[in-house]
């Protein structure tokens, strides 16, 4: 017998329904308080285990509801047809929510799926029992319930509204959230079937070893041959939020050039499994270095920081085996682009505030007490991140991350796409922001030797970063050298060849140019374009002595258009080619014939002549009047 008293709900079924609606009620607390304060219970994003709880549970009290109605002698289960067809739409969800996360290699949300089979099976059977048994009283002549004499005013109408209201609304909400998790959970099971894995996941150890994780690397180029000798490896770091599809153009350019190119995505992004929480820059650059020590990468490296990828590669030279470092290239790096926007505007809070974050930082990231730059700004984009992570598991999302098409060849937009469409990315994105913008910049703050402070001092510039390591660089032939310049400034004693390299459309000033029309945002613009543009020779002033600074500026040769913030998606080709040949050319001209061929002040972001680029080696006009030495890159 599956009942063991009749008429109430004290039954097999009924108690299983209570079980789990408590297993369920438990799970969807602990995911959503102990996740929360504890880095993570699951590898995933834990806000689909939350919404797979919350309908598990939404359906066993829908269970438990047509059950008790079935069972009572005074009350009448209404819609029994419609109770019938909605649980089988939801047994259908959670067998289609078993086989979607099952696919893409979820077992613990395919788990939690088939859990909603039973309390939807329940509603089904004793939907149609009820059904066929109302029926026969009908047959019979016995009325269908009526609130009892005895029944209060309030308790007809509680009854009523439970009878007429309740089913109603249950189903509009397990019918509208159940659809978009099965959506979601079969969009990625078809990115999974379509998009395998395209490079090699590594283990590594976060937080002292306490926890590991894999990250993704992706090598192009990277043959038995190449891994056998000393020639460099070009590794790319991706901008804030890009997955490694966004320079995978870029890494086959290098590959097509004869260069080995591997792309690390950061924890959670790309293919890379999700990072914990708190997630500490430096730990992740101490990853980074494990991924390529595992995979393994020996040759010498050459990083290529694209945006944000730039600042992780300069704390990499920091905190991470540096000596085999070969060379650094920075994409349009800028230290924090929220800092120096807001130092741009003149705001009276920035200095206070930038000498607090760099009061604060110890010398390890232990004693380093994150502090706000921006507490209104930094809480809101948080909160940005960490809803569109809530309801990333219900598919709102990949309408709005549908884009990229121009920014990737067609065979691989449909790739780059997933990458933004899993339930991952913008988990990725709250735990790589953490709260506050300026982490990774305050991580770096530590490590600013007193050469470099002064020469930042002197040159009135509020934002600090090392110089990099005097004793870095791996011995390799065909680097470019310029120890034969003198320095521009005694600010590094590093030889390490830096390419800095920046579109100029950041730097142009003309405001019809950039499709601004208002006056006051025209104004802010001019602003900001300067304020990037001195970055780039204050970069090129205190990072390494062997740097150069290239400017984007015309039409390239590769597409014919303006060069400008896209020039890593449009661009790939061009750049890789401009990359190695300032990497890997041997510069030995002195620097008076160099100076002699073309030479102009730097004051203006327009120094460039040629149709691709242009490099100089300057000092800043708020510095010194030396004349910057251009040479043209073919």
């Amino acid at each position: 017998m599956w009942r063991f008293r009749e008429h109430t709900l004290y039954s097999v079924q009924g108690i299983l329904l209570l079980l789990l609606a408590l297993a369920h009620f438990l799970a969807f607390l602990a995911y959503a308080v102990i996740g929360n304060k504890h880095g993570r219970l699951v590898k995933g994003n834990q806000f689909l285990y939350m919404w797979l709880s919350l309908l598990g549970l939404w359906l066993d009290l829908q269970a438990v509801f047509v059950i008790s109605a079935y069972r009572s002698t005074n009350r009448y289960l209404f819609w029994t047809l419609q109770w019938m067809a909605y649980g089988s739409a939801m047994c259908i969800f959670s067998v289609l929510l078993l086989v979607g996360y099952a696919y893409s290699r979820d077992g613990s949300a395919a788990v939690w799926g088939l859990t909603w089979l039973f309390p939807a099976v329940c509603s089904v059977v004793y939907a149609q029992k009820a059904r066929r048994g109302y029926q026969v009283d009908r047959i019979m002549g016995i009325p269908e319930f009526k609130p009892r004499l005895v029944d209060s005013r309030g308790s007809a109408l509680f009854y009523r509204l439970m009878d007429y209201a309740f089913p109603w609304i249950t189903w509009v909400f397990g019918l509208f959230f159940g659809l978009l998790l099965v959506i979601q959970g079969l969009a990625l099971a078809n990115d999974h079937r379509l998009y395998k894995t395209p490079g090699k996941l590594v283990p590594v150890q976060t937080h002292n070893g306490d926890y590991w994780y894999k990250m993704h690397v992706w090598c192009f180029g990277y043959t038995e041959e190449k891994q056998s000798g000393r020639d460099p490896v070009f590794v790319l770091l991706t901008e804030f939020g890009m997955p490694s599809t966004s320079m995978m153009g870029l890494a086959q350019g290098f590959a097509d050039a004869g260069h080995a190119a591997c792309i690390i995505d950061r924890p959670g992004y790309g293919w890379s499994e999700p990072g914990y929480w708190d997630q500490d820059p430096i730990d992740v650059v101490k990853s980074i270095n494990q991924a390529l020590d595992k995979y393994p990468v020996n040759n010498p490296l050459v990083f290529v920081g694209w945006g944000e990828g730039g600042v992780w590669t300069q704390l990499y030279m920091q905190v991470a085996d540096y000596t085999k470092v070969a060379g650094v290239v920075l994409l349009d790096t800028l230290p924090n682009q929220e800092i120096l926007q807001t130092f741009a505007l003149n705001k009276t809070t920035t200095l206070q505030n930038l000498r607090n974050m760099r009061s604060s930082s110890g010398g390890t990231t232990k004693a380093m007490t994150t502090v706000n730059f921006n507490k209104a700004i930094e809480a809101a984009a948080s909160r940005n991140f960490e809803n569109w992570r809530v309801v990333s598991p219900l598919a709102l999302h990949r309408a709005r991350n549908s884009g990229w098409d121009g920014f990737q060849p067609q065979s691989s937009l449909g790739m780059h796409r997933s990458r933004f469409r899993n339930n991952l990315y913008y988990q990725a994105k709250y735990f790589e922001y953490g709260g506050t913008g300026a982490k990774l910049y305050q991580a770096l703050q530590p490590y600013v030797k007193p050469y470099t402070d002064a020469v930042l001092i002197y040159h009135h510039w509020p934002l600090r970063w090392p110089a990099l390591q005097p004793n870095s660089g791996a011995s390799v032939t065909g680097l470019a050298k310029r120890d034969g310049q003198a320095p521009t400034d005694p600010a590094s004693f590093s030889h390490l060849p830096v390419v800095i390299l920046a579109s100029a459309k950041q730097f142009n000033s003309d405001c019809k140019a950039q499709g601004i029309s208002d006056s006051e945002e025209c104004t802010k613009w001019q602003a900001f374009s300067w304020f990037y543009y001195r970055q780039q020779i204050e970069y090129q002033q205190t990072l390494s002595q062997n740097a150069a600074l290239l400017l984007c500026t015309k039409p390239v040769s590769e597409d014919k258009r303006d060069c400008d913030v896209d020039f890593v998606w449009r661009r790939p080709n061009w750049l890789a080619a401009a990359i190695v040949k300032q990497i890997f050319n041997q510069v030995e001209t002195n620097t008076a014939a160099a100076t002699a061929t073309a030479s102009t002040t730097a004051s203006e972001p327009t120094a460039a002549t040629d149709d691709r680029t242009a490099s100089t080696s300057s000092s800043a006009s708020t510095s010194s009047s030396t004349a910057t030495s251009v040479s043209a890159i073919a």
